[in-house]
C-alpha cells in the first residue's frame, strides 16, 4: 500500500520533468532517465524530507536540522515531488537546448503550428479526472 503511494509520487516527479524535455528527447532516453529518477534520485530526496532521521525532517530534535534548526513540513508531498521534478526538468531543458525548428538561423523565434483543440480538451479532462481520483 505505502509502496504504491510512493511509486505514484515518483512517477509524478518524472511526469513533471517530461514536459520540459518534450519533443527533444528520444523515448528510450526518457525511459532510462525516468528509471534513474524514480529508482535513485526520488527515494533519496524523499528520505531527506519525510524520514524521521532525514537531514531536513521536521521531526528531528530542535536545533538538529540543517534548515535553520526547524526542518521541513511537506504537506501531501507537493514540495518534494515538484522540487525533484522541477530541478530535473530544468537540467534536462538546459542539456537538451531549444526545440529543433523553434528558432531560425538568425536566432529569431519561429511561430509554432497550431495544435488540436480536441486533444487539448481531452487532455484537460483526463488530468481533471485523474486529480479527482488521486486527491481524495
Amino acid at each position: 500500500d505505502f509502496f504504491l503511494y510512493q511509486w505514484a509520487f515518483a512517477i509524478a516527479a518524472a511526469g513533471i520533468t517530461s514536459g520540459s524535455i518534450a519533443e527533444r528527447t528520444q523515448f528510450s532516453a526518457y525511459l532510462i532517465y525516468s528509471s534513474f529518477l524514480t529508482g535513485f534520485v526520488y527515494p533519496i530526496v524523499s528520505h531527506w524530507f519525510w524520514s524521521g532521521d532525514g537531514w531536513a525532517a521536521a521531526g528531528r530534535n530542535v536545533g538538529e536540522s540543517l534548515l535553520f534548526g526547524s526542518g521541513v513540513i511537506d504537506f501531501a508531498g507537493s514540495g518534494v515531488v515538484h522540487m525533484v521534478g522541477g530541478i530535473a526538468g530544468l537540467w534536462g531543458a538546459l542539456i537538451e537546448g531549444p526545440r529543433v525548428g523553434r528558432f531560425d538561423h538568425a536566432g529569431r523565434a519561429v511561430a509554432l503550428r497550431g495544435h488540436s483543440a480536441s486533444l487539448v480538451v481531452l487532455g484537460t479532462f483526463l488530468l481533471w479526472f485523474g486529480w479527482y481520483g488521486f486527491n481524495p
